[in-house]
């Protein structure tokens, strides 16, 4: 069973299977492998083999017991009160990584001002290699002077665990994101650029807006005049729910950006002709 477990896991590597369906794969296995060896079982009591049937069948007994755990984990909304997978990973050495590096952290307020909700839209933000390797070095930057907080937003793993219960989502290490010191917007030829960085003295292109909100950027831009509200770094390492805790991953770090708008006034444009 555990060479067929293996084989499958071995497949499954080769197409994007979520963690979720794998769970469910390997639980429905579990089951089916686990009738074999209450067989196995029930053959060796029958042959009055006691003490190896009585061993094969605690075994399957265990098994069991942590099939069903994940069959109510990945197959319902709900948790199981007497689950001590959460326990045996604590001492098995599966601890969550801690977000706090024990720094102290650098509060800071950026100055770009502050924009009724009403007035603000969520932009999509593309980047090619070259801006995302100057986004990761703007947050080693950061991090080297400790603006980057890395502590998971101060939620405990049972808080994290709670949160992600039913989802696919990712708390990242900096939760809720980590404000740019440093931003502005640049109006280039081949559209809106995001400038960034500690200050304006090392600001780098880091990403260009294709979108605002449903609209492409330059049907945008002809109806509104556009102005960057936030840019936030999310990403980087993280955690998901995991079969028995929080499982560490590590993603490309990212711009979450938010424009203000305001209406056109044509006529002044048409005006100035």
């Amino acid at each position: 069973m555990l060479s067929l477990l293996d084989l499958l896991n071995h497949y499954l590597g080769f197409f994007n299977v979520n963690s979720k369906l794998k769970g469910r794969i390997y639980s429905v296995m579990a089951l089916a492998g686990d009738a074999y060896i209450f067989y196995l079982a029930t053959q060796y009591m029958m042959n009055k083999a006691y003490l190896r049937g009585g061993l094969i069948l605690l075994a399957g007994l265990v098994i069991l017991y942590f099939a069903v755990i994940n069959i109510v984990y990945y197959f319902t909304e709900k948790t199981v009160k007497w689950d001590i997978s959460p326990w045996l990973a604590k001492y098995m050495g599966n601890k969550p990584e801690e977000g706090s590096t024990g720094a102290q952290t650098v509060a800071f307020v950026p100055s770009n001002g502050v924009y009724a909700k009403g007035k603000v839209l969520p932009a999509t933000v593309s980047a090619d290699a070259d801006m995302q390797a100057e986004l990761k070095s703007v947050v080693e930057q950061l991090q080297a002077q400790h603006l980057m907080q890395e502590d998971y937003g101060q939620l405990s793993p049972e808080q994290q665990l709670k949160r992600l219960a039913g989802t696919d989502d990712v708390i990242y290490a900096n939760e809720p994101g980590t404000p740019l010191p440093y931003y502005r917007l640049e109006d280039e030829h081949n559209g809106l650029a995001i400038y960034g960085g500690l200050n304006e003295m090392f600001a780098k292109r880091l990403g260009r807006i294709t979108r605002v909100g449903l609209q492409k950027t330059a049907d945008a831009q002809k109806e509104y005049d556009l102005y960057i509200a936030t840019a936030v770094i999310t990403g980087g390492p993280g955690h998901e729910r995991g079969r028995s805790g929080l499982h560490t991953v590590v993603h490309p770090y990212t711009l979450k950006v938010e424009l203000a708008y305001q209406k056109r006034n044509n006529n002044e444009h048409s005006d100035n002709k």
